[in-house]
């Protein structure tokens, strides 16, 4: 039976009553009565308490913790601190007719204003084109930018001919924002439903979720014999179907090996794309507005149910183990009707669920409308 916090009128209420029976001859309903004030003021009191004391309710649980900052005090008890954003990093191409010097810190512009710094002192001589590794000046994913984005050159490039243009040539990624508060409370509750246990499935993922960008991770026991195991990362905020470049699973692997037990063999990889081309007929009614929402809706469906398929063994108290899975078509014809404006729809492909091998995860592939 869980308790009713009164209402501001059911406080008022009592304390009227309460004035009636223990001060005879008063009454807390007339005005203009010296009462009446004094009954308002002191409900109001106790219904701020009653409130702080909710407040206080929910700020000893993580699950119900309502503010980062409360949050923030749980994971400093764990020593899990909330992961801080991360500068995205890539490179950028300088294109002249004369020689060209890029000092360290040298500064491009995006249209938007966005900027980027040169992390190496680089140049040239000659006509021609010159790469300079960069990173992006502010922290977050918007300082993300695809190759081919045009760069402004602000300060500290040399140029003699004076036509030097410069573009995004390996695109910047990597960038990530604050972890936002509903993340940090899984990756708090995982740790409180999994304490640690000195090299258990549920410790990689643990190991893994710490570092910044990482938003699934599936792992692989004895994947090629005793003592080894094998650790899937994604980054769904970060990169196309959430599969990470080589660079960004290096980071992962980097820190997991200084927690690690020191016998582990672990390796860490990206999960491999098995994409699943989707062609839907007889989609009512079939404006573009309903398949851009069937299009989110797909997207949607494949991050939430696809999973790193593996040869390990299915436990259902242990959903982040890699096992023999496959992709149900039936999620498919789910994620569609669960679009918005969708009133009819037929499946044509896939025929039927579609089978994965090991270190394979399901992607969105090609999605046509007949």
């Amino acid at each position: 039976m869980s308790y009713q916090v009164p209402t501001l009128d059911e406080l008022l209420d009592r304390a009227r009553k309460a004035f009636r029976k223990y001060l005879r001859g008063s009454d807390a309903w007339l005005w203009p009565n010296n009462v009446v004030p004094t009954v308002k003021v002191i409900a109001g009191g106790l219904f701020e308490i009653f409130g702080f004391a909710g407040y206080i309710a929910k700020m000893i649980f993580v699950h119900t913790a309502p503010d980062i900052e409360t949050l923030r005090k749980h994971g400093t008890e764990y020593g899990m601190p909330q992961l801080p954003a991360r500068a995205g990093e890539g490179k950028a191409t300088i294109t002249s007719d004369g020689d060209i010097a890029v000092d360290v810190a040298a500064v491009f512009q995006r249209g938007d204003g966005a900027q980027y710094l040169a992390s190496a002192a680089v140049s040239r001589t000659g006509a021609g084109t010159l790469v300079v590794p960069v990173v992006a000046a502010a922290n977050g994913a918007s300082g993300n930018a695809e190759a081919g984005t045009p760069l402004s050159i602000v300060s500290g490039v040399t140029d003699t001919a004076g036509t030097a243009t410069a573009e995004v040539s390996t695109a910047v990624t990597g960038g990530a924002d604050v972890e936002d508060k509903e993340r940090y409370r899984a990756r708090l509750l995982f740790r409180k439903r999994n304490p640690p246990h000195g090299g258990a499935p549920s410790d990689y993922v643990l190991w893994a979720s710490s570092v910044v960008g990482v938003s699934r991770v599936f792992v692989e026991r004895r994947w090629a014999g005793a003592g080894t195991i094998r650790v899937f990362v994604l980054m769904d905020d970060l990169y196309a179907n959430g599969i990470p470049p080589m660079d960004a699973v290096a980071r992962v692997a980097d820190y997991i090996e200084t927690v690690c037990p020191a016998g582990a063999l672990v390796s860490v990889v990206a999960p491999t794309a098995a994409p699943i081309d989707i062609q839907i007929a007889g989609l009512t009614p079939n404006t573009i507005a309903v398949q851009e929402a069937v299009l989110a809706s797909l997207r949607e469906g494949f991050r939430r149910l696809g999973r790193v398929a593996g040869n390990d063994v299915e436990r259902p108290s242990m959903p982040y183990l890699a096992y023999p899975t496959s992709f149900s078509r039936s999620w498919i014809w789910q994620a569609v009707a669960n679009a918005t404006g969708e009133e009819r729809h037929i499946v044509n492909l896939p025929t039927a669920d579609r089978p994965l091998f090991p270190g394979q995860i399901p992607t969105l592939g090609n999605v046509t409308f007949v």
